[in-house]
């Protein structure tokens, strides 16, 4: 049989779920939310390879009936004349102790293609959990299957969400949640908000077209601007994880803001009213990097706590940028 090599997995991470899979595959469908959503995940033919469903659930789940109603969904899907596909329940594909859940339960099927799966209750997050591996005949299935759901995170670690596809991955806390999404092929684009403050991530390819034999500093001028609207903003050349950078910073125009500003500082509230972010070009992976923020001004700090998350290479340490970028998982 066919084994994959694991070597060079990459993580492919949404709304606290984090797998571990081949770096052609990647995320082909998304949908939901923390609280109830799923992820598909297709190699590079287009073929489904992994499926993800959660739902928050507080109290006694029946993990039985978690995987009953996946498969009654999966069966749906298929041709009305088709037979109903015979599932093994018994079989085990991870272990409770592996995976450390006291309710799993595991379950197989094999047709043309084979599915491998399990299902369990996380007690930290309070959320029930399915997943499916799908795999050829001529691959280790079970193997490649146990890989995976044996490797898997279901929700966020040390109060940081993980987000990784198309080339972008980086750490969220966890307090944001998910508000906007962009995932095309020149650019992945994702906002975040909680209580007024926001996050945004952006990745963009082929930067040298982008970038059109131009200035970092001009780019940046004419693109960031789209995320902060009614900002008031500056950008300072600098360097940023050893990479050619943009900081970007700004206040509000309107002067009813600053007013605002204090009667929820005097409500001892936080007010979204400091932009701070940084722009930088990785030349190395031909890659434009964005992350911005808009918070009260006590926790301005974050965002370049966001901003080292960002898995990229690290460039060459200048006087401006002499301490390292937070590697993450």
């Amino acid at each position: 049989m066919a084994k994959i090599d694991t070597d060079e997995w990459e993580a492919r991470a949404w709304e606290g779920v984090l797998v571990e899979v081949p770096p052609e595959w990647d995320i082909a469908a998304i949908s939901g939310e923390r609280k109830r959503g799923y992820m598909r995940i297709d190699d590079q033919d287009n073929m489904p390879r992994v499926e993800v469903k959660w739902q928050e659930s507080k109290g006694f789940v029946n993990v039985d009936e978690v995987i009953e109603k996946y498969l009654k969904d999966l069966q749906k899907k298929r041709p009305p004349d088709a037979d109903p596909v015979e599932v093994d329940h018994d079989c085990t594909v991870v272990s409770k102790r592996q995976m450390r859940k006291r309710d799993l339960n595991c379950f197989a099927w094999h047709e043309e293609i084979s599915g491998y799966g399990a299902a369990w209750y996380c007690e930290d997050c309070e959320r029930a959990m399915v997943i499916q591996v799908m795999v050829k005949p001529e691959e280790d299935g079970q193997d490649l299957a146990a890989e995976v759901i044996g490797n898997m995170e279901d929700h966020p670690v040390d109060g940081w969400v993980t987000w990784s596809t198309y080339g972008l991955k980086f750490q969220t806390p966890e307090r944001f949640d998910l508000s906007q999404q962009k995932l095309m092929a020149g650019l992945i684009e994702l906002t975040f908000e909680d209580s007024g403050e926001q996050i945004v991530a952006a990745r963009w390819g082929m930067a040298n077209i982008a970038l059109g034999g131009g200035s970092l500093e001009g780019w940046a001028e004419r693109e960031i601007k789209q995320f902060h609207k009614g900002v008031r903003l500056e950008f300072e050349q600098t360097q940023f994880r050893g990479h050619p950078a943009v900081h970007v910073t700004g206040t509000f125009v309107n002067p009813l803001r600053y007013f605002q500003s204090f009667v929820m500082h005097v409500l001892r509230r936080p007010y979204a009213e400091v932009v701070n972010g940084w722009a930088w070009h990785s030349e190395e992976e031909n890659r434009i990097y964005y992350v911005g923020t808009l918070l009260d001004e006590k926790n301005t700090d974050i965002a370049e706590e966001i901003a080292r998350r960002v898995d990229c290479p690290e460039g060459e340490v200048g006087e401006e940028d002499e301490h390292e970028g937070k590697p993450i998982r």
